[in-house]
């Protein structure tokens, strides 16, 4: 006769329910292609470069191959409208210059528009649209920070003299700003922009050593949503350390990517969100500065966005 079979141990119910499944990540709207040789620019009335040497020229480090004409409209009301409380330049005299010729080129995004980046002498300013125009946030990088009478950081640029205004000299900043109901910019920059990354004491120490300067990339924001920290040391033979990539003595710290309703941190980014910038034919793809050299943390991606288009 067989033996008996043990009772099995009671499972309480809670065991057997099935593991509570975390939401699904928020996925970012696609990107929307831009119109072809720089249709929204030219719809506008801005005058846009047509041969190969317009096209890889720079306007600044933002500029490569930007049209000229006055600022689309809601980035000239958005610089207007910032308060004067915020931007050492009085609305007197940004209501002319917006008026001036600029320069400006439309982006990819992920709006019904595309967005666009424009400078202003010391100013610049990025959209970032989503489906709801209304709540097109903007990145404006200008003279907040008045710099009379301050002390500089071991990592501040040196001030900009203003044109006007009762503030001799000033630091740039980066600000991130949406436009209220009342048509007055507010300053969201706390909500949806990340502190910079943390960096180990040692590691500070050792860039500290070799006259290491910490710095925000924004050149790629004229072909895609993403910025780059990284620190810059002297030009010299030696390795940097070993987060180091390209040939110009640069260490990765990490990408600040917009992700469709804000920015976040990401280790590495795919070559569709940080692209080459521009060369000429016969030149080698991804040749020119500052994209020379291996990048571990820019991933192949499943399309690249062309920077410009033949001429």
């Amino acid at each position: 006769m067989p033996a008996p079979v043990a009772a099995a141990a009671q499972v309480p119910d809670t065991a057997l329910a099935p593991a509570p499944v975390p939401p699904p990540a928020p996925v970012a709207p696609p990107i929307i292609p831009l119109a072809p040789d720089q249709a929204a620019e030219r719809q506008l009335g801005a005058r846009c470069p047509v041969d190969l040497a317009g096209r890889l020229a720079p306007q600044g480090d933002l500029m490569i191959g930007a049209c000229q004409g006055t600022l689309p409209p809601h980035l000239a009301a958005l610089l207007v409208a910032l308060p004067e409380q915020d931007i050492h330049l009085p609305r007197s005299w940004r209501e002319r210059e917006v008026r001036q010729k600029a320069w400006f080129k439309a982006v990819a995004g992920m709006g019904q528009r595309p967005d666009f980046i424009g400078r202003l002498g010391d100013i610049w300013v990025r959209s970032f649209e989503g489906a709801d125009a209304s709540t097109t946030t903007y990145l404006v990088s200008a003279p907040f920070d008045c710099a009379d009478g301050a002390l500089p950081n071991e990592n501040t640029a040196e001030p900009v003299r203003l044109a006007a205004g009762s503030c001799g000299q000033a630091y740039v900043r980066q600000r991130v700003y949406q436009v209220g109901s009342d048509g007055v910019p507010q300053n969201i920059t706390a909500k949806l922009m990340p502190a910079a990354p943390s960096i180990a004491e040692a590691d500070r120490a050792r860039h500290r050593a070799r006259e290491g300067r910490v710095i925000l990339d924004h050149s790629k924001l004229q072909y895609g949503p993403a910025m780059r920290w990284f620190v810059q040391y002297p030009e010299s033979p030696q390795k940097t350390g070993p987060h180091s990539f390209s040939d110009w003595n640069r260490e990765h710290l990490s990408f600040v990517v917009w992700n469709g309703t804000g920015f976040e941190l990401r280790d590495t980014v795919t070559r569709a969100q940080w692209p080459c910038d521009p060369v000429a034919p016969g030149d080698k793809p991804c040749g020119g500065f500052p994209d020379s050299g291996p990048d571990a943390y820019v991933l192949a991606g499943s399309t690249v966005n062309s920077a410009v288009s033949s001429p």
